[in-house]
């Protein structure tokens, strides 16, 4: 499917991947890009985070081939990633964080309700049917949250490197152990989470029930699609990037079923502009195309 341009005025920052396979993208009415160019060439300093703060952002949905407008809010900092909550609400969460509330919920008029903290390092937020939010943090983030405490807790909930809370933004849940050193790859599937983690990049299932982990030999996987007991890993490091392996879930092990490559390549200098899971699809957006496949299309190809 193609993806419409943003209108003139707007300068592309994000998709995002919504329940119900929706796609939203978000737009600014400032060029963050430009700014962070001048940064690097020391044209200007600090443009990229000066810049936003009065900035205006807006979100479109995609249907029926046209952009729809959702909400418009301040941007205030410069990585918003974008989420939706079951009832219509929506979360922004900037991915860097100097401890203030780096999380705001928004109404369905874009107006703030409230904001909470959810630590700096932030690589991944998904919401689950629950309304629970579930983060997934990169190295920095496990590493370097020594400051943020919530009751209860003697640690940061990123030394985790994945976690749930409510949207008031106390803690739900967390991995059970400190092995996470990046959260790869993040995604939910009704109530529970499923996660690809670094270093030895072992399959995560948790929830309210249970905690599983299953042993795999991938590396460098960026996005999973599950349909269990199977999982589509898509990515890997360096010539793997646009990998894609099937897996199927048994008692102690990831049984590898295919690999297969995607019909494009991902990394600079290609126009891969976002790869992620969302329940059982895997989501690619290849310049203006969005392309999406199901698990069980490869479980078929495996039968």
């Amino acid at each position: 499917m193609a993806v419409p341009s943003l209108p003139d005025g707007w300068h592309f920052l994000g998709f995002k991947v919504l329940r119900r396979s929706r796609l939203a993208t978000i737009g600014v009415n400032v060029d963050l890009n430009a700014a962070r160019r001048s940064d690097l060439e020391q044209e200007t300093v600090g443009a990229e985070w000066g810049n936003p703060t009065n900035a205006t952002a807006k979100v479109w949905t995609l249907e029926d081939d046209d952009l729809i407008e959702a909400i418009q809010f301040p941007l205030l900092e410069p990585f918003p990633i974008l989420e939706q909550f079951p009832d219509g609400r929506w979360l922004v969460v900037n991915s860097r964080s100097s401890g203030q509330g780096n999380a705001r919920i928004l109404g369905s008029d874009g107006t703030e309700e409230r904001r909470f903290e959810l630590g700096d390092g932030i690589k991944h937020v998904k919401i689950d049917d629950h309304q629970r939010v579930w983060v997934g943090w990169f190295d920095e983030g496990i590493f370097r949250n020594s400051h943020w405490r919530l009751p209860g807790l003697k640690c940061a909930p990123s030394d985790f490197g994945i976690a749930a809370f409510d949207e008031l933004g106390a803690l739900i849940k967390h991995a059970s152990s400190e092995s996470i050193a990046d959260c790869y790859a993040l995604n939910v599937c009704g109530d529970t989470a499923w996660a690809c983690t670094y270093t030895d990049f072992p399959i995560w299932e948790i929830s309210n029930e249970r905690e599983r982990t299953w042993p795999t030999n991938l590396s460098g996987t960026c996005a999973l699609a599950v349909s269990y007991p199977y999982v589509l890993a898509a990515g890997g490091y360096k010539d793997s990037a646009n990998r894609v392996v099937l897996l199927r879930l048994n008692d102690r092990k990831a049984e590898r079923l295919g690999e297969w490559r995607l019909p494009f390549g991902i990394g600079y200098p290609d126009d891969v502009r976002m790869i992620d899971g969302r329940d059982d699809e895997l989501h690619v957006i290849c310049g203006q195309q969005w392309h999406r496949w199901h698990v069980r299309e490869f479980a078929k190809l495996c039968d």
